[in-house]
């Protein structure tokens, strides 16, 4: 028979190995955690020697004297494998930040590394991300022979892909993509703000376009997808484009509407003036509103008996935008606005005289 003496001693042993094994695998799991530490460290800051490195001669290409620039060139130009890697990743990330001179000469340097092919194959690869990235990088380089690939792309299943690639065709600068960008904007409202974004990118040469696109869909009578276009022609102050706004106030779709109002405000042409003060008659809020804030930053005295009108309504957010208009319209305005009893024109003299204490 067994003594309980020795099941004791026996079961004291195997615990003190057991703690002993323990504390010995801590001890290697603590070195090994400061091992991979200290090893993740090292590998960062040499990430990060490398990365500053291709910032510098990026620098002295775009920005350094001819020897300076010549020497950055050749280093960038030389990188090969994943140096190669960074110095291509970096130069993107740069693009959207440089303009004229610098960026062409950054562009050439990606082309003469065969950036286009490998975009144009990112773009046709099964990946959403790396069709993303396709479509950044094309937009970047401003290839504008490959707009109607990247129009294609802009019905891709995947919400980020056409996001990316609105941006993209956005900073290409091209009038071919007015129409697409717009018609994807009537399927996907969600990128309203990133058309607008595009729409303004594409520059002073895509107001004609979008002028005709405007006219064109009006004329058809199925324009719910033209605010941005209105919203772009506003603020590029395409003073041309002055009728084509003026005719979309009476527009049947009351975004639109209140869009083209703004757009022609931002313009600042006295020739809306008759079309918005004929607005202000509009049985749509949000057109009145729109209409009163655009008188007033055109700045014309001539709307605003009508304008005082306006105040005195019911509607709230009309009668402060059109209180808000006279307010603008300088002393003659104001004097009108003393004359009512809407309590939005006392609010607006009194918000002014606070304006007027503090200046």
């Amino acid at each position: 028979m067994a003594s309980p003496l020795g099941d004791v001693d026996g079961f004291l042993w195997f615990s003190w190995v057991l703690l002993v094994g323990f504390a010995v695998l801590s001890v290697v799991l603590l070195v090994v955690l400061v091992v991979v530490r200290a090893l993740r460290d090292l590998f960062a800051r040499r990430r990060a020697r490398a990365a500053d490195e291709v910032r510098a001669h990026i620098f002295e290409v775009v920005m350094g004297e001819d020897d300076d620039a010549a020497r950055g060139r050749a280093a960038l130009a030389a990188a090969r494998g994943r140096a190669a890697d960074r110095v291509e990743q970096q130069v993107f990330e740069m693009l959207p930040k440089l303009r004229g001179e610098s960026r062409a000469e950054l562009v050439g340097l990606l082309m003469a590394r065969g950036a286009e092919q490998r975009a144009l194959a990112l773009v046709g690869s099964r990946s959403s991300v790396r069709r993303c990235r396709g479509a950044f990088q094309l937009g970047m380089l401003g290839l504008t022979q490959h707009v109607p690939r990247l129009v294609r792309l802009l019905r891709d299943r995947h919400f980020l892909v056409r996001r990316v690639t609105v941006r993209a065709l956005g900073a290409m600068g091209d009038p071919r993509a007015v129409r697409p960008l717009l018609l994807l904007g009537e399927h996907d409202p969600r990128l309203t703000r990133d058309l607008v974004f595009a729409l303004d990118r594409l520059g002073p040469d895509a107001a004609p376009e979008l002028r005709s696109v405007l006219l064109e869909e009006m004329t058809h009578g199925d324009h719910l997808h033209l605010d941005p276009a209105a919203v772009v022609l506003g603020l590029l102050a395409d003073r041309p484009s002055v009728d084509v706004l003026a005719q979309g106030l009476g527009s049947p779709n009351p975004s639109f509407a209140g869009a083209c109002a703004e757009a022609l405000g931002r313009i600042g042409a006295p020739e809306a003036i008759p079309a918005l003060t004929e607005a202000l008659l509009d049985l749509r809020p949000n057109v009145r509103a729109g209409a009163a804030h655009a008188l007033g930053s055109i700045g014309s005295s001539v709307a605003a008996a009508s304008l005082l009108d306006v105040v005195d309504e019911e509607e709230p957010q009309v009668s402060r935008q059109a209180a808000q208009a006279l307010i603008e319209l300088g002393p003659g305005g104001r004097r009108m606005l003393a004359t009512s009893s809407s309590p939005y024109a006392v609010e607006a003299m009194a918000l002014e005289a606070i304006r007027g204490g503090r200046s």
